[in-house]
């Protein structure tokens, strides 16, 4: 008798020590609130995370789901308290997922993500060393786990991602791939991202909201390809009034490409309330959309609500300069210098807008009024505006070389965007004869222009010609991210 009830205990033990075991179990509640944090309904979903923490605490999806919401907030906010606070959980959780069951397809996925998750964040604030080993831990981590479950196909839309980004490095810092064992291809990582949004297995929704929101990205930076990016974007069923990371993603695609209109109708239609991350880039992205529009006073206010209630240090420097040019085209000098300053003592340089803003106010001067006006028009979609601005005007109405290459180059660029690709190419090869040994970015960008008109016509070698010639030019500002668009263009051509 002692015997059995001494065997009994054994196995009393042995499954009390089982149920204790870690685990992965991602059940309707977790997906849920993964559709929470990647909709930034971030508070809503850290009250969800703590009662499924306290009531299955070896569930380990719990942690990872703590992680996406960490990261989202910290990346987006660029809060140094909340960095100080909430950086360090990362570790704790790369420790707290090595003690998970190796056997299970989460395993190395959830120190992927965590590593990756930590390369972000550390991009972010400025800690460029520390994130390339954290991205080279998450490269070889979510490699492995594809190769050991290839139908775990969530691994496809982080090791997507990774692979088109490494196969765009810079020239200039290809030398860190090399050390790194990094490599990639912008076809291969794309087409992984696109066949999970495509998938009908059971992961189909694990990764879905990322995926979606990444997926324009790629399309449009590193494939080249606005056209297909906005059409991605016009047919597929996002909820931009209630998922504000799509909101984020959309609106900032239409900013940056000449149809702020759009972008604005998707600020303004969000749904709000205390249950979504509160965001200063949404003021950033009024500014923008506004100054766009030359609605000066509305420009105004939003940039300077972003300035005031933003902790971070990305595009701080560009919303200064936006704020300095407000001042300058409403002939307040006085604020005009001060807004200057800012840009001086303000933020980083990390963002190739931060980086201009600095070079500019550094230089002293200010910018050729009508081509400022016309620049802000055009960037806004707003081109026959535009054209008008400049109607009747020469290069020799400008007194100084950069403003004769920029005049080139602005009339170029409202050209090819009314589609009139001859007129285009007239005047970006004449900024391109004007500036290609300037330090501002125009003839570089006209390259660019100018290959991408030849690609989009099947004309892959002058394509290509061009996109080498913007590579060759030195010293310029946006070196670094023109020369991945031109590179990216290279790869697209050579078929």
């Amino acid at each position: 008798m002692r015997k059995l009830l001494l065997f009994i205990g054994i196995i009393l033990l042995a499954s009390n020590s089982i149920i204790a075991q870690q685990q992965y179990i991602w059940n309707e509640k977790s997906q849920q609130i993964y559709e929470s944090i990647t909709s930034l309904r971030i508070p809503e979903a850290r009250k969800n995370i703590a009662i499924e923490i306290k009531s299955n605490p070896n569930n380990l999806v719990n942690q990872m789901l703590e992680s996406y919401a960490d990261f989202y907030e910290l990346f987006l906010n660029e809060d140094i308290a909340e960095y100080h606070k909430l950086n360090p959980q990362f570790e704790k959780r790369i420790k707290l997922f090595e003690t998970g069951p190796k056997n299970s397809p989460f395993y190395l996925y959830s120190l992927g993500l965590e590593y990756l998750h930590k390369s972000l964040i550390a991009i972010r604030f400025d800690k460029t060393w520390d994130a390339a080993w954290d991205f080279r831990k998450a490269y070889f981590l979510l490699k492995d786990n594809r190769k050991a479950y290839p139908n775990f196909t969530p691994n496809d839309v982080y090791f997507g991602i990774m692979t088109t980004v490494v196969g765009t490095i810079p020239k200039g810092y290809q030398w860190i791939a090399n050390i790194l064992g990094l490599s990639g291809k912008i076809s291969e990582g794309n087409a992984m991202v696109l066949k999970y949004i495509n998938s009908k297995d059971e992961y189909n929704k694990r990764s879905r909201n990322e995926a979606l929101f990444v997926y324009p990205y790629l399309l449009m930076n590193f494939e080249g390809s606005q056209k297909k990016a906005f059409a991605f974007i016009e047919s597929t069923s996002y909820d931009f009034k209630k998922n504000h990371m799509h909101a984020y993603m959309a609106a900032n695609l239409y900013l940056n490409h000449q149809q702020s209109g759009k972008a604005l109708n998707i600020v303004q239609q969000m749904e709000n309330g205390p249950a979504y991350l509160p965001l200063p880039f949404w003021n950033l992205e009024l500014g923008y959309a506004y100054i766009n529009e030359l609605k000066l006073d509305k420009a105004l206010k939003s940039l300077t609500d972003f300035t005031q209630t933003f902790k971070g240090k990305f595009y701080v420097k560009d919303a200064y300069e936006r704020l300095s040019w407000i001042a300058y085209m409403q002939g307040d000098m006085k604020k005009a210098e001060a807004y200057r300053k800012h840009v001086l003592n303000s933020g980083n340089q990390v963002t190739d807008a931060d980086k201009q803003a600095f070079q500019n106010a550094k230089k002293g001067g200010w910018p050729n009024a009508t081509l400022l006006k016309a620049r802000l028009l055009s960037d806004g979609g707003y081109q026959t505006a535009a054209l008008n601005v400049l109607a009747g005007k020469t290069s020799n109405d400008f007194s100084n070389e950069a403003d004769k290459t920029e005049f080139a180059y602005r009339l170029g660029r409202i050209y090819d965007l009314m589609d009139q690709e001859e007129l285009a190419i007239k005047f970006y090869k004449s900024a391109i004869e004007k500036g290609a040994h300037q330090p501002e970015y125009f003839a570089a960008r006209a390259a660019i222009q100018i290959g991408n008109i030849y690609e989009n016509n099947g004309q892959y070698s002058k394509a290509i010609e061009h996109y080498n010639q913007c590579i060759e030019m030195k010293d310029h500002a946006f070196k670094n991210s023109l020369d991945q668009k031109a590179k990216s263009g290279i790869q697209r051509c050579v078929k």
